[in-house]
Protein backbone atom coordinates (compact mmCIF):
# COMPACT_ATOMS: atom_id res chain seq x y z
CA UNK A 1 0.00 0.00 0.00
CA UNK A 2 1.32 3.23 -0.89
CA UNK A 3 1.61 5.58 2.86
CA UNK A 4 -0.45 8.44 2.68
CA UNK A 5 2.50 10.80 3.70
CA UNK A 6 6.10 10.85 4.33
CA UNK A 7 5.68 12.48 8.59
CA UNK A 8 7.47 12.46 11.21
CA UNK A 9 5.09 11.83 14.28
CA UNK A 10 6.54 13.57 17.13
CA UNK A 11 3.87 12.54 19.66
CA UNK A 12 0.59 12.13 19.89
CA UNK A 13 -0.98 15.67 19.73
CA UNK A 14 -0.94 16.25 16.22
CA UNK A 15 2.10 18.72 15.67
CA UNK A 16 4.31 16.60 13.46
CA UNK A 17 6.31 18.06 11.49
CA UNK A 18 6.19 17.33 8.11
CA UNK A 19 9.26 15.49 6.40
CA UNK A 20 8.77 17.49 3.51
CA UNK A 21 8.52 21.39 2.74
CA UNK A 22 8.47 21.20 -1.03
CA UNK A 23 5.71 23.62 -2.00
CA UNK A 24 5.31 22.64 -5.61
CA UNK A 25 2.16 20.89 -6.94
CA UNK A 26 3.60 18.67 -9.24
CA UNK A 27 4.30 14.75 -9.73
CA UNK A 28 7.84 13.61 -9.46
CA UNK A 29 7.24 12.22 -12.92
CA UNK A 30 6.21 16.56 -13.83
CA UNK A 31 9.70 17.49 -12.09
CA UNK A 32 11.33 14.98 -13.83
CA UNK A 33 9.87 16.32 -17.34
CA UNK A 34 10.18 19.82 -16.78
CA UNK A 35 13.11 21.12 -18.25
CA UNK A 36 13.39 24.64 -18.10
CA UNK A 37 16.03 25.34 -15.48
CA UNK A 38 18.29 21.68 -16.49
CA UNK A 39 21.49 21.43 -17.41
CA UNK A 40 22.73 18.55 -19.46
CA UNK A 41 23.71 16.60 -16.96
CA UNK A 42 20.50 17.49 -15.10
CA UNK A 43 18.32 16.07 -18.36
CA UNK A 44 20.35 13.06 -18.53
CA UNK A 45 19.64 11.73 -14.93
CA UNK A 46 16.01 12.87 -15.39
CA UNK A 47 15.90 10.99 -18.88
CA UNK A 48 17.23 7.88 -17.04
CA UNK A 49 15.20 7.43 -14.37
CA UNK A 50 12.08 8.14 -16.80
CA UNK A 51 13.66 5.78 -19.12
CA UNK A 52 14.19 2.94 -15.69
CA UNK A 53 10.96 3.35 -14.41
CA UNK A 54 9.96 0.45 -11.55
CA UNK A 55 13.68 -1.09 -12.67
CA UNK A 56 14.82 2.18 -10.64
CA UNK A 57 14.81 0.20 -7.49
CA UNK A 58 17.36 -1.81 -8.61
CA UNK A 59 20.34 1.23 -9.06
CA UNK A 60 22.30 3.17 -6.72
CA UNK A 61 23.69 6.82 -6.89
CA UNK A 62 26.94 5.06 -8.06
CA UNK A 63 25.38 2.28 -10.87
CA UNK A 64 23.47 5.83 -12.33
CA UNK A 65 26.72 7.94 -12.15
CA UNK A 66 28.91 4.69 -13.73
CA UNK A 67 26.37 4.48 -16.54
CA UNK A 68 25.91 7.65 -17.34
CA UNK A 69 29.46 9.20 -16.81
CA UNK A 70 28.86 11.30 -14.21
CA UNK A 71 29.93 12.37 -10.42
CA UNK A 72 28.27 10.41 -7.84
CA UNK A 73 27.67 14.20 -6.22
CA UNK A 74 26.02 15.30 -9.38
CA UNK A 75 22.71 12.37 -8.86
CA UNK A 76 22.87 13.64 -5.20
CA UNK A 77 22.88 17.50 -6.36
CA UNK A 78 20.05 16.64 -9.42
CA UNK A 79 18.10 15.38 -6.40
CA UNK A 80 18.21 18.15 -4.15
CA UNK A 81 17.85 20.45 -6.69
CA UNK A 82 13.84 18.39 -7.54
CA UNK A 83 13.42 18.97 -3.33
CA UNK A 84 14.87 15.51 -1.94
CA UNK A 85 17.32 15.39 1.04
CA UNK A 86 18.73 12.54 -1.94
CA UNK A 87 18.09 10.02 -4.31
CA UNK A 88 16.55 7.43 -1.94
CA UNK A 89 13.73 9.34 -1.56
CA UNK A 90 12.99 10.58 -4.98
CA UNK A 91 13.71 6.56 -5.67
CA UNK A 92 10.79 5.86 -3.05
CA UNK A 93 8.14 8.72 -4.10
CA UNK A 94 8.49 7.84 -7.90
CA UNK A 95 8.14 4.52 -7.24
CA UNK A 96 5.37 4.85 -4.85
CA UNK A 97 3.71 7.25 -7.47
CA UNK A 98 4.21 4.83 -10.31
CA UNK A 99 1.97 2.21 -8.28
CA UNK A 100 -0.43 4.40 -7.66
CA UNK A 101 -0.73 5.99 -11.03
CA UNK A 102 -0.39 2.28 -12.94
CA UNK A 103 -3.99 1.01 -10.61
CA UNK A 104 -6.96 1.68 -10.98
CA UNK A 105 -8.74 3.10 -13.72
CA UNK A 106 -7.32 1.11 -16.47
CA UNK A 107 -10.68 1.20 -18.80
CA UNK A 108 -12.03 4.16 -17.52
CA UNK A 109 -11.10 7.43 -17.97
CA UNK A 110 -12.14 9.33 -15.15
CA UNK A 111 -12.00 12.73 -17.27
CA UNK A 112 -14.38 11.40 -20.24
CA UNK A 113 -16.06 8.67 -18.05
CA UNK A 114 -18.63 8.63 -20.89
CA UNK A 115 -19.43 8.70 -24.31
CA UNK A 116 -21.63 11.44 -26.67
CA UNK A 117 -24.38 9.41 -27.92
CA UNK A 118 -24.84 6.56 -24.67
CA UNK A 119 -27.63 5.49 -23.83
CA UNK A 120 -29.11 6.63 -20.35
CA UNK A 121 -27.89 3.70 -18.38
CA UNK A 122 -25.23 3.09 -20.34
CA UNK A 123 -24.16 6.55 -18.90
CA UNK A 124 -25.51 5.00 -15.50
CA UNK A 125 -23.26 2.30 -15.46
CA UNK A 126 -20.28 3.63 -16.22
CA UNK A 127 -21.28 6.47 -13.61
CA UNK A 128 -21.26 3.65 -11.24
CA UNK A 129 -17.87 1.72 -12.15
CA UNK A 130 -16.56 5.98 -12.17
CA UNK A 131 -17.48 5.70 -8.33
CA UNK A 132 -15.89 2.17 -7.33
CA UNK A 133 -12.84 3.54 -8.98
CA UNK A 134 -12.45 6.85 -7.16
CA UNK A 135 -13.54 4.72 -3.68
CA UNK A 136 -10.57 2.21 -4.81
CA UNK A 137 -8.49 4.73 -5.75
CA UNK A 138 -8.89 6.78 -2.37
CA UNK A 139 -8.22 3.03 -0.49
CA UNK A 140 -5.12 2.63 -1.88
CA UNK A 141 -3.91 5.92 -0.65
CA UNK A 142 -5.25 5.43 2.83
CA UNK A 143 -2.32 4.99 5.59
CA UNK A 144 -3.63 3.23 8.75
CA UNK A 145 -1.28 5.23 11.02
CA UNK A 146 -2.25 8.00 9.76
CA UNK A 147 -5.96 7.54 9.84
CA UNK A 148 -5.64 6.54 13.32
CA UNK A 149 -4.12 9.75 14.05
CA UNK A 150 -6.55 11.98 12.66
CA UNK A 151 -9.33 10.21 14.20
CA UNK A 152 -7.12 10.49 17.92
CA UNK A 153 -7.09 14.32 17.43
CA UNK A 154 -10.68 14.37 16.12
CA UNK A 155 -11.33 12.77 19.54
CA UNK A 156 -9.12 15.27 21.67
CA UNK A 157 -9.22 19.00 19.74
CA UNK A 158 -11.44 20.79 21.80
CA UNK A 159 -12.47 23.16 18.43
CA UNK A 160 -12.58 21.53 15.23
CA UNK A 161 -13.24 23.71 12.17
CA UNK A 162 -13.59 22.89 8.28
CA UNK A 163 -12.04 25.10 5.42
CA UNK A 164 -12.97 24.51 1.94
CA UNK A 165 -14.19 26.28 -1.07
CA UNK A 166 -17.71 26.72 -1.54
CA UNK A 167 -17.89 23.30 -4.08
CA UNK A 168 -16.55 21.24 -1.14
CA UNK A 169 -19.31 23.12 1.36
CA UNK A 170 -22.22 20.42 1.00
CA UNK A 171 -19.91 17.27 1.20
CA UNK A 172 -18.82 19.37 4.74
CA UNK A 173 -22.32 19.67 5.75
CA UNK A 174 -22.91 16.18 5.20
CA UNK A 175 -20.02 15.00 7.81
CA UNK A 176 -21.09 18.07 9.95
CA UNK A 177 -24.52 16.86 10.46
CA UNK A 178 -23.30 13.21 10.75
CA UNK A 179 -20.90 14.26 13.75
CA UNK A 180 -23.33 16.46 15.32
CA UNK A 181 -26.06 13.97 16.15
CA UNK A 182 -23.22 12.42 18.24
CA UNK A 183 -22.01 14.63 20.16
CA UNK A 184 -19.12 16.07 18.28
CA UNK A 185 -19.40 19.70 17.03
CA UNK A 186 -17.52 21.01 14.19
CA UNK A 187 -17.62 24.32 12.57
CA UNK A 188 -17.64 25.23 8.63
CA UNK A 189 -16.08 28.18 7.94
CA UNK A 190 -17.70 29.81 4.76
CA UNK A 191 -17.09 33.34 4.81
CA UNK A 192 -14.04 34.25 2.85
CA UNK A 193 -11.88 35.68 5.99
CA UNK A 194 -13.89 33.32 8.68
CA UNK A 195 -10.91 30.37 8.65
CA UNK A 196 -8.38 32.86 9.32
CA UNK A 197 -9.51 34.71 12.03
CA UNK A 198 -10.40 31.27 13.58
CA UNK A 199 -6.80 29.80 13.35
CA UNK A 200 -5.47 33.48 14.30
CA UNK A 201 -7.65 33.30 17.71
CA UNK A 202 -8.76 29.87 18.73
CA UNK A 203 -8.03 27.31 21.34
CA UNK A 204 -4.19 26.35 20.96
CA UNK A 205 -5.59 22.53 20.98
CA UNK A 206 -7.76 23.06 17.68
CA UNK A 207 -7.69 21.13 14.84
CA UNK A 208 -8.41 22.06 10.92
CA UNK A 209 -9.67 20.32 8.33
CA UNK A 210 -8.37 22.23 4.70
CA UNK A 211 -9.18 21.45 1.55
CA UNK A 212 -7.70 21.61 -1.59
CA UNK A 213 -7.54 19.50 -4.91
CA UNK A 214 -4.51 21.32 -6.10
CA UNK A 215 -3.03 22.16 -2.78
CA UNK A 216 -2.11 25.25 -3.83
CA UNK A 217 -5.55 27.15 -3.35
CA UNK A 218 -4.20 30.76 -1.80
CA UNK A 219 -7.16 30.91 0.70
CA UNK A 220 -6.61 27.99 2.00
CA UNK A 221 -2.85 28.26 2.08
CA UNK A 222 -3.22 31.78 3.91
CA UNK A 223 -4.85 29.77 6.84
CA UNK A 224 -2.90 26.96 6.84
CA UNK A 225 0.27 29.17 7.27
CA UNK A 226 -1.54 30.30 10.22
CA UNK A 227 -1.96 27.32 11.52
CA UNK A 228 1.49 25.87 11.39
CA UNK A 229 2.60 28.96 12.98
CA UNK A 230 0.51 28.90 15.82
CA UNK A 231 1.58 24.65 15.84
CA UNK A 232 -2.51 24.28 15.70
CA UNK A 233 -3.86 20.15 14.74
CA UNK A 234 -4.37 20.76 10.59
CA UNK A 235 -5.37 17.79 8.06
CA UNK A 236 -5.22 17.95 4.54
CA UNK A 237 -7.48 16.83 2.15
CA UNK A 238 -5.83 17.64 -1.31
CA UNK A 239 -4.30 15.93 -4.21
CA UNK A 240 -1.37 13.22 -4.11
CA UNK A 241 1.91 14.15 -4.65
CA UNK A 242 3.42 17.43 -3.26
CA UNK A 243 2.02 20.33 -2.98
CA UNK A 244 2.39 23.51 -0.41
CA UNK A 245 -0.71 22.30 0.97
CA UNK A 246 0.13 19.28 2.77
CA UNK A 247 3.76 20.50 3.03
CA UNK A 248 2.04 22.93 5.61
CA UNK A 249 -0.51 20.68 7.47
CA UNK A 250 0.66 17.80 10.08
CA UNK A 251 -1.22 14.97 8.45
CA UNK A 252 -3.15 14.31 4.60
CA UNK A 253 -5.91 12.38 3.31
CA UNK A 254 -5.82 11.98 -0.39
CA UNK A 255 -8.33 12.23 -2.53
CA UNK A 256 -8.38 10.41 -6.29
CA UNK A 257 -6.05 12.23 -7.75
CA UNK A 258 -7.01 11.29 -11.98
CA UNK A 259 -9.10 14.34 -12.90
CA UNK A 260 -7.73 17.54 -15.42
CA UNK A 261 -8.69 20.91 -13.42
CA UNK A 262 -10.43 21.64 -16.60
CA UNK A 263 -10.70 19.24 -19.21
CA UNK A 264 -13.52 17.31 -18.14
CA UNK A 265 -16.99 15.97 -18.17
CA UNK A 266 -17.84 17.15 -14.52
CA UNK A 267 -15.57 17.30 -11.25
CA UNK A 268 -16.44 13.59 -10.04
CA UNK A 269 -13.64 12.28 -7.96
CA UNK A 270 -13.28 15.41 -5.48
CA UNK A 271 -16.53 15.17 -4.05
CA UNK A 272 -16.78 11.51 -3.94
CA UNK A 273 -13.40 11.07 -2.66
CA UNK A 274 -14.40 13.61 0.43
CA UNK A 275 -17.97 11.95 1.03
CA UNK A 276 -15.73 8.23 1.14
CA UNK A 277 -12.73 10.06 3.18
CA UNK A 278 -15.01 11.53 5.72
CA UNK A 279 -17.46 8.57 6.16
CA UNK A 280 -14.35 7.01 7.06
CA UNK A 281 -13.39 9.29 9.44
CA UNK A 282 -16.69 9.13 10.85
CA UNK A 283 -16.54 5.45 11.12
CA UNK A 284 -13.60 5.44 13.34
CA UNK A 285 -14.70 7.97 15.73
CA UNK A 286 -18.16 6.59 16.16
CA UNK A 287 -16.33 3.06 16.43
CA UNK A 288 -13.92 4.40 19.10
CA UNK A 289 -17.17 4.83 21.50
CA UNK A 290 -19.62 2.47 19.40
CA UNK A 291 -21.65 1.86 22.26
CA UNK A 292 -22.31 5.17 23.66
CA UNK A 293 -22.63 6.80 19.90
CA UNK A 294 -25.09 4.00 19.06
CA UNK A 295 -27.35 4.61 22.29
CA UNK A 296 -26.50 9.09 21.70
CA UNK A 297 -27.55 8.85 18.34
CA UNK A 298 -30.56 6.84 18.35
CA UNK A 299 -32.12 9.06 22.17
CA UNK A 300 -31.68 12.44 20.24
CA UNK A 301 -32.87 11.51 16.80
CA UNK A 302 -35.99 9.98 18.19
CA UNK A 303 -36.31 12.56 20.46
CA UNK A 304 -36.17 15.39 17.78
CA UNK A 305 -38.27 13.69 15.65
CA UNK A 306 -40.92 12.80 18.21
CA UNK A 307 -41.00 16.60 18.87
CA UNK A 308 -42.05 17.35 15.68
CA UNK A 309 -43.55 14.68 15.07
CA UNK A 310 -46.55 16.52 13.13
CA UNK A 311 -43.97 17.99 10.50
CA UNK A 312 -41.20 15.54 10.75
CA UNK A 313 -40.56 12.93 8.80
CA UNK A 314 -42.48 10.34 8.80
CA UNK A 315 -42.98 6.57 6.41
CA UNK A 316 -45.63 3.58 6.27
CA UNK A 317 -42.42 1.81 4.55
CA UNK A 318 -40.99 -1.32 7.08
CA UNK A 319 -37.85 -1.08 5.48
CA UNK A 320 -37.54 2.69 6.71
CA UNK A 321 -39.00 2.08 10.25
CA UNK A 322 -37.02 2.16 13.19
Amino acid sequence: MIMAEDITITDRRGEGTPGRQRGQDMLVKEKLQDREHFSDIDSRIADYILERQERLKEDSVRQIAKKLYVAPSSVIRFCQRLGYVGFNELREEYLAELLYLSSHFQSLDPNFPFDRGDKDMTVANKIGALYEEIVRDCQSLLSPEILGDIIWMLERSPHVYFCASSAQLGVAEVFRDKMMKIGRLIHICTQSDEGFYHASYCDPGSLFFLVSYTGETRRVLKIAEKVKERGLRSVAVTSYGSNTLSSLCGRSLYVSTREKLIANLGAFGINVSMMYLLDVVYAGYFNRDYDRCLSDKIRHSSESENAGKRDGRHSNNPILEG
